[in-house]
C-alpha cells in the first residue's frame, strides 16, 4: 500500500488508526522502516512496528492530526505532524509533534521510512 502523495499520509494514518486497521497502518511503512515513540526505544522493520501498532490500538483512543509542514525533494519527504490522542470522553490523553521521513517506492507510493512520533515535541537534553 502507501499513499499517492506525502500530503495524504497524515489523513490516511489517522483514518486507519481510528478504524483500528492495524494491517492498513502497517502497510504505510516501508519494510526497512524505523519507528520511535520516545527517541530511546526503536521498532525496526515490519514485525517490530506491528507490535507497536498493536499496542497503540489496544487503548480505546481516537486520533486527530494534521501536517504543519511537508517538504519534498525528489523521492524523499520530511513531514511534521501535530497529533492528539483522545480518550473515550474526548479529552486529550496524549499529544505531540512528530517528525516523519517518507520515501516514494518503485510503485510510486509513499511510505514511512522514519516515524519519530514525538521527535519535535520532546524536551531538548
Amino acid at each position: 500500500m502507501g499513499v499517492a502523495t506525502p500530503e495524504d499520509m497524515a489523513e490516511t494514518f489517522v483514518q486507519r488508526f481510528n478504524d483500528r486497521d492495524a494491517a492498513g497502518m502497517l502497510a504505510l511503512y516501508a519494510p526497512e522502516a524505523i519507528f520511535t515513540m520516545d527517541g530511546e526505544t526503536y521498532a525496526r522493520g515490519a514485525d517490530e512496528i506491528k507490535g507497536v501498532i498493536d499496542q497503540l490500538l489496544s487503548a480505546p483512543s481516537t486520533m486527530k492530526g494534521k501536517y504543519d509542514s511537508v517538504l519534498v525533494a525528489g523521492d524523499t519527504a520530511v513531514c511534521k505532524l501535530r497529533w492528539e490522542l483522545l480518550d473515550g470522553e474526548g479529552w486529550i490523553s496524549m499529544d505531540g509533534v512528530s517528525m516523519e521521513v517518507l520515501r516514494r517506492g518503485d510503485d510510486g507510493k509513499w511510505r514511512f521510512i522514519i516515524d519519530d512520533a514525538t521527535g519535535t515535541s520532546r524536551a531538548a537534553e
